[in-house]
């Protein structure tokens, strides 16, 4: 049996972003510009992701990946960086069942309604191990976060919307954290692309939120960007900046990431913070 050595590939991008359009200083934003940094995130997989695991066995993959983004603020942080971006489905991977991502899911409260720092409020919540990483590690590096991760919101069956099947409802979930740790925005993603796993949200969301460098962002992932809601409607309540998580896979002859993702921006004259 003969061995290769595998190189594995990872880009950490910062970016200055100059602020000159109206639009973009809205909401109490200071300074003319601000450092972006995205993290081009290679996963480290679940190699059987039809098979359920225990709750144990699913951390230690997702910490494994977080062990990385760790590294990765860091870096952004020592640069300069005032907000990070990491990709789609960065800390589990993709093509798992309903049942088999049953173990990744937390439940990520709406900060619209609560206001929580999981860093520093461990006991508020049960099971949200995940959460509280995250929320740890943009405290420690003083950076807004954006990461993507699976969530999930029991249901009746009386609701309506109708509940699925099995009394939950799965989502893939953009989740912001400011730079103390607290939770900023929850985005559940709208448009899915063939991602069994998941629900798509009973209701749109249109999610923005403010940061003192730079304004408001508005939270896009991936597949919503070929759609008029809520991409649009973003852009017509006059915001100019997108954080924008992906899993992108390219496919010719339109959907190659760079050039549809440039296009987009200089088409909506729109600053795209993505990976």
């Amino acid at each position: 049996m003969s061995l290769r050595a595998v190189a594995v590939v990872a880009v950490l991008c910062l970016f200055p972003v100059t602020l000159t359009r109206a639009g973009d200083r809205t909401d109490g934003s200071r300074g003319q510009s601000y450092v972006a940094a995205v993290y081009e995130h290679r996963v480290i997989l679940n190699p059987a992701p039809h098979v359920p695991l225990s709750r144990a066995a699913a951390l230690k993959h997702m910490m494994s990946n977080l062990d990385v983004y760790e590294e990765q603020a860091a870096r952004a942080a020592e640069q300069g960086a005032q907000i990070i971006v990491f990709p789609e489905d960065g800390l589990q991977g993709f093509n798992f069942s309903r049942l088999s991502i049953s173990a990744y899911l937390e439940t990520i409260p709406d900060p619209q309604s609560e206001d929580w720092n999981p860093c520093t409020q461990t006991d508020r919540h049960n099971h949200t191990e995940v959460l509280q990483r995250l929320s740890c590690m943009a405290q420690r590096h003083s950076l807004y976060l954006v990461a993507n991760m699976a969530d999930l919101h029991p249901c009746p069956q009386t609701s309506h919307p109708p509940c699925p099947p099995d009394g939950r409802w799965q989502f893939n979930t953009d989740v912001v954290f400011r730079s103390d740790g607290s939770l900023a925005a929850r985005y559940h993603k709208h448009n899915l692309y063939f991602e069994n796993a998941f629900d798509a949200p009973p209701r749109l969301e249109v999610v923005a939120f403010d940061t003192p460098f730079a304004g408001r962002f508005g939270v896009l992932t991936c597949f919503d960007i070929m759609f008029h809601e809520p991409t649009v409607r973003l852009l017509k309540q006059g915001i100019r900046q997108m954080v924008y998580p992906t899993a992108w896979m390219n496919q010719l002859p339109l959907l190659s990431a760079v050039q549809f993702q440039r296009a987009f921006s200089l088409g909506a004259n729109t600053t795209l913070c993505g990976c």
